[in-house]
């Protein structure tokens, strides 16, 4: 059953007329937990074409996505491309990723794109993310407080996770810097448990450093996504154990490179798949 939430989305679709994806009837993350215990997964598949791997231009990142979301599928409970790696294609990359987010509608899209300004500023990010674009969830920065962020938990049925320790070396340079006895990442999940007024807001916490991974599990029982899997080197099993809360959307693994560029995707996923499940196994 299909029902909208908000109003209808507009954006441009195959034939160059206006399209309105449908949206599912439950919120994200109540359709993120389902997905995950029917497909036995935690496994976020990232979809960040490069023009240097992929020839065709944006036609060319579509057919490229396109297979290995097929492949994967059946292995993901969500799917997130990275919102710079379409941009960079101009109003034809725009147009290829939403062709692709039709075309696999079953399975929820989180678009990443670290969003952060002034509110009005956000409304016009959250309009353009889940009204134009549709998507199922996004990123955002927290830099400009806990405001900045209601425009887009106002969308209740979306999902909004907040970038609290990245996954990149130079997080420390700011995500550790002591505030009131307790390192910045530490407040970030302090002010995103205060957003989450409608229950549609989670954390990004990097997978290179488990160590924090558990440090914000701690602190919070906000779902978490997890990148830095893979090309980056983060640690599956450690992230997964911090993570690990039993709710089925509590450690959303990210893993980009590593299975869209891998000669068989679908074995790529499916092998991370059973070493997350390997793990929680032994969790439960």
């Amino acid at each position: 059953m299909w029902v909208w939430l908000h109003s209808p989305p507009h954006h441009v679709g195959r034939s160059g007329g206006d399209v309105h994806l449908p949206l599912p009837l439950m919120p994200f993350f109540e359709r993120l937990r389902a997905l995950s215990k029917e497909r036995r997964t935690m496994l976020c598949v990232g979809l960040d074409p490069d023009p240097e791997r992929i020839d065709g231009a944006a036609a060319g990142a579509l057919r490229h996505c396109s297979e290995v979301a097929r492949q994967t599928e059946e292995h993901a409970c969500c799917f997130k491309p990275n919102s710079a790696f379409w941009e960079q294609y101009g109003p034809d990359g725009w147009k290829a990723l939403i062709e692709l987010h039709e075309e696999f509608a079953e399975t929820p899209f989180l678009l990443d794109a670290k969003r952060g300004d002034m509110g009005n500023t956000m409304k016009a990010y959250a309009h353009a993310v889940f009204t134009t674009l549709a998507m199922d969830a996004a990123t955002v920065s927290p830099y400009f407080g806990a405001d900045s962020l209601e425009e887009f938990t106002r969308y209740e049925d979306r999902g909004v996770y907040v970038v609290c320790r990245s996954s990149n070396p130079g997080s420390e340079d700011l995500q550790h810097l002591e505030a009131d006895g307790a390192p910045l990442f530490l407040r970030v999940a302090d002010m995103a448990e205060r957003a989450n007024r409608h229950g549609n807001v989670g954390l990004v916490v990097g997978a290179t450093a488990p160590s924090a991974v558990a440090d914000v599990r701690k602190a919070s029982k906000l779902p978490f996504l997890i990148p830095g899997v893979g090309a980056q080197g983060g640690d599956v099993s450690a992230s997964v154990r911090a993570a690990w809360n039993g709710d089925p959307a509590s450690c959303l693994i990210s893993v980009s490179r590593a299975i869209l560029f891998d000669r068989n995707p679908s074995r790529a996923a499916a092998g991370i798949r059973a070493e997350i499940n390997a793990v929680i196994g032994k969790l439960t």
